[in-house]
């Protein structure tokens, strides 16, 4: 009987565990992301197996999560996506310094 309630309570409990060990890195970039400053700038970030594919208006491009950040790369350049907990916002490149996008919920 002890064996049974052992059981029981130790396999939810070990699956809980290693569920929650195993969370996917780079999970907070995924989503529909609008710039704060541009409305009708936007893109969509998706897993597309390790990687990450970033589909907006322009284009799809890929992206690798990196040293906490996606890294995009083009053709001629590379750029980062870093993301702000504290806001929830990504931080990107633009042709003036940084853009700032937000989660659309």
């Amino acid at each position: 009987m002890k064996s049974a309630i052992f059981r029981f309570f130790a396999i939810p409990l070990f699956s809980a565990v290693f569920l929650c060990g195993c969370r996917s890195t780079g999970a907070e970039f995924l989503g529909k992301w609008v710039n704060k400053a541009n409305p009708h700038d936007s893109f969509q970030v998706v897993r597309n197996g390790d990687e990450f594919l970033i589909a907006g208006p322009s284009g799809k491009a890929g992206a690798i999560y990196k040293d906490g950040a996606l890294e995009v790369k083009g053709l001629f350049m590379s750029a980062d996506l870093t993301y702000v907990k504290q806001t929830d916002t990504l931080i990107g490149p633009g042709f003036f310094g940084n853009v700032e996008y937000r989660r659309l919920k």
